[in-house]
């Protein structure tokens, strides 16, 4: 069976087993073998040969010789290829019914599909605190010319090293990046540190005695609110994801009075007398 690896992997492209492949190619090569004989020749298994030669003689691939001694041989080659084909031809022929009759019974439910819009699809509502971190750097990171932010004490994110590069990136193209912060954050420096490190990276901010909310909005379009449950702890809150240029807009309206009533985050700093980190 030396250099027949080639053949033996065609008849198995066909279907047949490894151990059918070289079951055949060695009766190709012969008038007839015993089974034993086969065997020793194909290099399958004794005890696996007469299932082997059982699955051959069901797909029309060898014939079987009586006698005292059952000898095997092997239908002609143009004759057994064309047989697999066979099977292979019908097979993909009900594959190609089958195909069609699923894209009939789908087109119609696609169709309908397109033409229904959900009247929310631009609302995502997120109370999962890890996901609400991968929205929020999702916004930050697809901004292109503005981010407005209100952050309101407790920080739900605080390592924040993509809005960093949000804040450098947006700065050096022109942008607007700006942050209301309250005035209660400046009794923790490690906070007042990070928000320096957000001024050199282009961020202009400010403080106010309380924001309303956490909010955010992306390119007058894009908004990312949190609200606290009134009705629960202060842990407890819901934030949304809205994608509704009108609403953004009102928003920033909002956001710029805000803003007009705060104190800028480097005076107010000087005043409050918070070292340098």
């Amino acid at each position: 069976m030396t250099g027949v690896t080639p053949l033996v992997d065609a008849l198995i492209g066909l279907g047949l087993t490894q151990y059918a492949a070289r079951a055949y190619l060695a009766l190709v090569t012969r008038d007839r073998y015993t089974a034993a004989e086969l065997a020793r020749a194909s290099g399958v298994p004794r005890q696996r040969i007469y299932d082997v030669l059982n699955s051959l003689s069901e797909r029309g691939l060898v014939r079987v010789r009586p006698g005292p001694v059952v000898r095997y041989a092997a239908v002609d080659p143009e004759a057994a290829v064309n047989r697999m084909m066979t099977v292979h031809r019908t097979a993909y022929e009900q594959r190609e019914r089958t195909g069609a009759e699923l894209v009939d019974q789908l087109a119609p439910l696609w169709t309908r599909g397109r033409s229904e819009d959900d009247p929310l699809d631009y609302v995502e509502v997120i109370r999962d605190r890890d996901l609400l971190a991968e929205r929020f750097a999702e916004l930050q990171s697809s901004a292109r010319h503005q981010l407005l932010t209100l952050a309101k004490l407790p920080y739900l994110v605080v390592e924040n090293p993509t809005g960093l590069e949000a804040a450098r990136r947006l700065s050096r193209a022109g942008g607007d990046v700006r942050c209301v912060y309250e005035h209660a954050m400046l009794d923790n420096h490690d906070m007042v540190d990070d928000v320096r490190g957000f001024l050199d990276a282009g961020e202009r901010a400010r403080l106010v005695a309380e924001v309303p909310m956490r909010l955010c909005i992306a390119d007058g379009a894009r908004v990312l609110m949190s609200m606290r449950d009134p009705r629960a702890d202060e842990a407890s809150s819901t934030s949304l994801l809205i994608e509704h240029p009108a609403l953004a807009q009102l928003l920033i309206q909002a956001y710029e009075t805000i803003w007009s009533g705060g104190e800028d985050f480097a005076s107010a700093v000087a005043r409050a007398g918070v070292p340098t980190g």
